[in-house]
């Protein structure tokens, strides 16, 4: 394992490590990888066995100091990649011409522990099993789609005989909390195989946390792939009501629901969503489960800060001061995508009525339609660039823009490489970038001149 860097004034530079050189072993093992070097060098008293550039091996001795860094870059895993070919894949249905790491599909347990990444199983060794119970990775995430071992080998079109819940048993019983996922594939995976592979994940031992039942996701550029139709009004009452039974049951049972729907469900079934409180927890709130209701919590807990807003605002007002190319000051557009826009709507108009700011600074909702994935994408967080742009144009000037902060990988781009600084270039004004769960971040686009 080859040292990228180590940092200055850190317990490695102090001794005596230097960039170039390798790590062969740390308390006599030899680390395979980024989270075994995690593992190893929490310990209090590190022995490394390391070798020089020279070919040279020598011993370094380390004590952990508190929180001071160890202070040692090493190179970054390739991604362990998946050999399934779901017939749901999202990744298959990207259009040609992105970024390559967008076609990447990983099948990582490393992944999934550090970043809450799903996989299927469907890819690990008898050694990697082992050493997932081993180092006590958990949690971990899963995608479940079906315990019938035909059904999920359908789905998957994965090697193997699709067997999954004899190795979530293995897992739990090892100490490994487990949160998993059903994609719901109208045809393939609803109806009574839904309802069969509730009840058979509510037979495991006590470990599973959560399971999040969410909706298909189909984009326009299905060309060669299976013929998949969206779930449509009907399917999704029958699936709210299935999910709903198996909550009661879970309830009686074990105290808790384990089962949670995707807020897209309830919206498509036209139903109410559950109250704050069914969600325990928010388990899984990144996948789509209780994101609005999770946002109004959000939004009711900073009131005040929409009160400072306005204050900003009219001071603002009283000193002449325009936005951007002569927009009003006040005037904020906040994007989002289809789905959530009226629930945004709503949420924010009542909460600026109580605290009265409503007079003082506007947030106008711009519900942005996903023509590069498709109108069937309805989520903020795969809005593009280009979609964001041409939306927003036509709403006309404003002294500042919202966007979702889920639109922006971790590089801080849209899907089609376009940051903070292009999109307020292109939209002649000054650019937000967050929204979620955090209303915060609305307030001072408000407040902030441009």
């Amino acid at each position: 394992m080859k040292v990228l860097r180590v940092q200055l004034d850190s317990l490695a530079e102090r001794a005596g490590m230097r960039a170039g050189e390798r790590i062969l072993s740390i308390n006599g093992s030899a680390p395979r990888d980024a989270l075994d070097f995690l593992f190893a060098t929490s310990e209090e008293h590190l022995r490394l066995e390391v070798e020089g550039m020279d070919g040279q091996r020598r011993e370094v001795a380390i004590r952990r100091e508190g929180d001071r860094l160890l202070g040692l870059e090493i190179p970054p895993d390739p991604v362990r990649r998946c050999i399934n070919r779901c017939v749901f894949c999202f990744i298959d249905q990207n259009p040609k011409d992105l970024r390559p790491s967008l076609y990447v599909k990983d099948e990582d347990f490393r992944l999934s522990l550090l970043y809450g990444n799903y996989l299927s199983l469907t890819n690990l060794g008898a050694d990697e099993i082992e050493r997932i119970l081993a180092q006590r990775m958990s949690p971990l995430y899963v995608s479940i789609h079906a315990t019938d071992p035909a059904v999920r080998r359908r789905l998957l079109r994965c090697p193997g005989k699709g067997e999954i819940l004899a190795l979530m048993r293995r897992l739990l019983k090892g100490g490994i909390e487990l949160h998993g996922q059903i994609v719901v594939v109208p045809g393939y995976n609803d109806g009574a195989i839904l309802d069969q592979t509730l009840t058979e994940l509510e037979a495991l031992p006590a470990g599973l946390g959560s399971v999040a039942i969410v909706p298909v996701g189909l984009t326009r550029h299905r060309a060669g792939l299976a013929n998949l139709r969206p779930v449509t009004r009907e399917d999704a009452v029958a699936v709210v009501d299935c999910v709903h039974a198996h909550q009661r049951a879970c309830r009686r049972r074990v105290g808790r629901r384990v089962h949670f729907l995707a807020d897209e469900f309830y919206c498509l079934a036209g139903a109410s969503l559950p109250p704050h409180g069914d969600y325990e927890g928010f388990p899984q709130v990144g996948n789509g489960v209780g994101m609005i209701r999770h946002f109004e919590r959000a939004l009711a807990r900073r009131r005040r800060i929409f009160a400072r807003a306005g204050r900003k605002c009219r001071r603002e007002a009283a000193r002449g001061h325009r936005g951007a190319d002569g927009a009003d000051t006040g005037r904020v557009l906040v994007a989002t995508g289809v789905r959530f826009a009226p629930f945004l709507e709503r949420l924010l108009a009542a909460t600026m009525a109580r605290t009265g700011e409503g007079e003082h600074w506007r947030a106008e909702i711009v519900a942005v339609r996903n023509a590069f994935f498709g109108e069937r994408v309805t989520t903020a967080g795969l809005l593009v660039g280009e979609d964001l742009v041409a939306a927003l144009l036509r709403e006309g000037t404003a002294q500042r823009v919202v966007l979702p902060e889920d639109c922006l990988n971790v590089d801080g781009v849209t899907l089609d490489g376009l940051g903070p600084a292009e999109l307020a270039r292109r939209l002649g004004t000054c650019v937000q970038i967050g929204l979620g769960a955090d209303a915060e971040l609305i307030a001072a686009a408000a407040a902030a001149a441009s």
